[in-house]
């Protein structure tokens, strides 16, 4: 038998008792922006690297869940329709540059193979007196060498372009296009940057946001620290470190003098902690494309939700 005390009954059925109320839609929104603001500010940019990549990916797709949640809990209107609809036309764009920069991780992931090669062999090479290894070790290397730094399809540079938003209307914006707003000028300025170290273009769209949004300082910051890092060949750091190494260890192999075992050994710890730090860059970068991949598609079926709710009043 299901005893009950007579100052409990109240609490017998939480299911039924009464919603808390929501906050109100300019409440939700400032949280959101608050929370993009202080987000942005955290990724000031002091090295380009892989790493740094990875946090602004993660950010962004961070911002793109507080988005989908947001359009979910706020009011959407009939005129709110045109922001949702152009939201996802820039979704699939933003869908195809994740894949776009997937396939260039995994074509640098597949390249670091040769040089995983050249060391097995150098290590086994008798110290560098077996010249049959040292020039099977030399050739691989060489295939690293010769073979493009930068690969990523020239149509990606479009799909940034495409991500660059158009200038809010002008009077108070209501919740839903506050966030598809703020979605795509990180969208723009984030995927920009990937695309530019991974081998697109070395200029990212000029994007003003507006003075009154409480994120747009941080943003500006951002953009600027990122668009001084793109004068010149910007590419990452742990890629460099990579070909640096690749090019010392090529040259002690050239120069195959009597004793060099122990110069040897050095420039090959040299590229094996190098293409360490250069797999694990891209091994994370990969899984927080694929994070961001994830989380653009749910932004976009929040969205069509919301047009679809839109249309119907």
């Amino acid at each position: 038998m299901l005893f009950v005390h007579k100052d409990a009954s109240a609490h017998r059925f939480p299911f039924f008792a009464s919603s808390p109320p929501k906050s109100p839609p300019a409440s939700l929104a400032r949280s959101f922006e608050d929370a993009l603001a202080a987000r942005l500010a955290d990724l000031h940019l002091d090295t380009a690297s892989l790493s740094w990549l990875t946090r602004a990916v993660r950010v962004l797709a961070l911002t793109l869940d507080d988005a989908a949640a947001l359009l979910a809990d706020a009011p959407v209107s009939s005129s709110d329709r045109d922001a949702l609809a152009g939201h996802l036309d820039s979704g699939v764009a933003l869908l195809d540059a994740c894949n776009a920069a997937s396939a260039e991780i995994d074509r640098l992931l597949r390249r670091r193979l040769h040089l995983r090669f050249a060391l097995h062999i150098l290590a086994s090479s008798d110290g560098g007196r077996d010249a049959e290894r040292l020039r099977k070790a030399r050739d691989s290397l060489e295939e690293w060498t010769v073979g493009p730094r930068r690969a990523i399809k020239p149509s990606a540079v479009d799909l940034v372009k495409s991500l660059t938003p158009a200038n809010p209307p002008k009077g108070k914006l209501s919740v839903a296009r506050r966030a598809i707003y703020a979605v795509e000028a990180v969208s723009s300025l984030v995927v920009g940057a990937l695309v530019a170290a991974l081998g697109g273009s070395e200029h990212l769209a000029a994007v003003r946001v507006p003075s009154d949004l409480p994120w747009a300082k941080e943003y500006h910051d951002l953009a600027a620290a990122i668009s001084h890092k793109l004068v010149g060949d910007w590419f990452a750091a742990e890629l460099d470190a990579a070909q640096a190494a690749v090019k010392k260890l090529t040259d002690v192999i050239s120069t195959n003098g009597e004793d060099m075992t122990e110069t040897l050994r050095k420039s090959m710890e040299d590229t094996k902690k190098a293409t360490g730090a250069l797999t694990e860059g891209l091994d994370e970068l990969s899984h927080a494309v694929s994070g961001l991949f994830h989380s653009a598609l749910g932004l976009r079926n929040a969205a069509l939700l919301g047009f679809r709710v839109g249309s119907c009043k």
